[in-house]
């Protein structure tokens, strides 16, 4: 290891020691600080009124922890800090290779903007799973709530109900929890609903939510909404489908083109090929 290598590690573990150092006072700060103060607390303020519309409500534990790590690095700053280090720490490795100066800048912006092109596609991947798995369950969700309310329920019990049978992690569910938290907080439905097409920001979604506060004003059936959104979400559902089959025979054209043809080939004109290179040998021995 040269001087270079083991100024890095010094100055890493002077910054690690610093870190716990200030974290251990503060600590002690704030124990001394309820230690003095204990039996003198002021009376407790009223609570602030929640943001139903954060997209972290509700979240806790890991998937809080998750979501954090999640939007941040979709912010720029993110961003920028995953460029930054990947571009740093492959700048140290192509260091140590030897590697010309030249060499180590380069390498290092190709391995940066190739990290954040893969962050990229990973944000983008997460953010069409989301919307997939919600415009798949939707139909299903609409229909049962449709089926509840035509038996004589209410909108808000047989919302309760879906929830309460339903997977709690899945993103759609999730947020339903929420609209039917905020009903039972003392929102108006119109305002639970709207609460829903903030969090979702999906068309589809949308336009499902303007119906059914369009269908309160005016007293019309909200089952009826709801069955009729439903019927849409899985004609488009299916047209989905069905445009993802057409393209089958085109995206099947390579593997076969590059595979099945090539052994194909060697199996109709295999024996045709060695007899001709043995004519050919044969022809040029003599």
């Amino acid at each position: 290891m040269n001087i270079f290598s083991i100024g890095i590690i010094a100055f890493v573990c002077c910054i690690i020691y610093v870190a716990i150092t200030r974290y251990r006072l503060n600590q002690s700060k704030k124990n001394i600080i309820k230690r003095l103060t204990y039996g003198f607390e002021s009376p407790t303020e009223e609570q602030p009124d929640i943001d139903l519309t954060a997209a972290d409500y509700g979240l806790n534990g890991k998937r809080l922890f998750f979501f954090k790590v999640k939007y941040f690095l979709s912010s720029n700053t993110g961003k920028s800090l995953v460029f930054f280090l990947s571009g740093t720490t492959a700048g140290i490795y192509f260091y140590f290779l030897k590697k010309t100066f030249l060499s180590v800048t380069f390498g290092s912006i190709g391995v940066g903007g190739l990290a954040l092109l893969i962050l990229l596609f990973m944000l983008y991947k997460s953010a069409k799973n989301i919307e997939h798995q919600v415009q798949s369950e939707l139909p299903n969700v609409l229909e049962l709530t449709s089926a509840l309310m035509e038996g004589g329920i209410a909108f808000e019990s047989a919302l309760e109900f879906v929830i309460k049978e339903a997977n709690p992690h899945h993103p759609l569910y999730f947020d339903l929890r929420v609209v039917s938290e905020a009903m039972k907080k003392g929102r108006r439905r119109s305002e639970a609903l709207s609460l829903w097409k903030e969090r979702c920001a999906l068309i589809y979604v949308g336009d499902l939510v303007n119906g059914l506060i369009q269908a309160e004003i005016t007293g019309s059936s909200i089952a009826s909404v709801l069955r009729h959104h439903a019927q849409a979400i899985l004609r488009e559902n299916e047209a989905v489908i069905q445009r993802r089959a057409e393209r089958l025979p085109v995206r099947m054209l390579m593997p076969m083109a590059s595979l099945i043809l090539p052994a194909v080939i060697m199996i109709a004109a295999g024996p045709s090929i060695v007899k001709i290179l043995q004519i050919i040998t044969d022809i040029m021995t003599k």
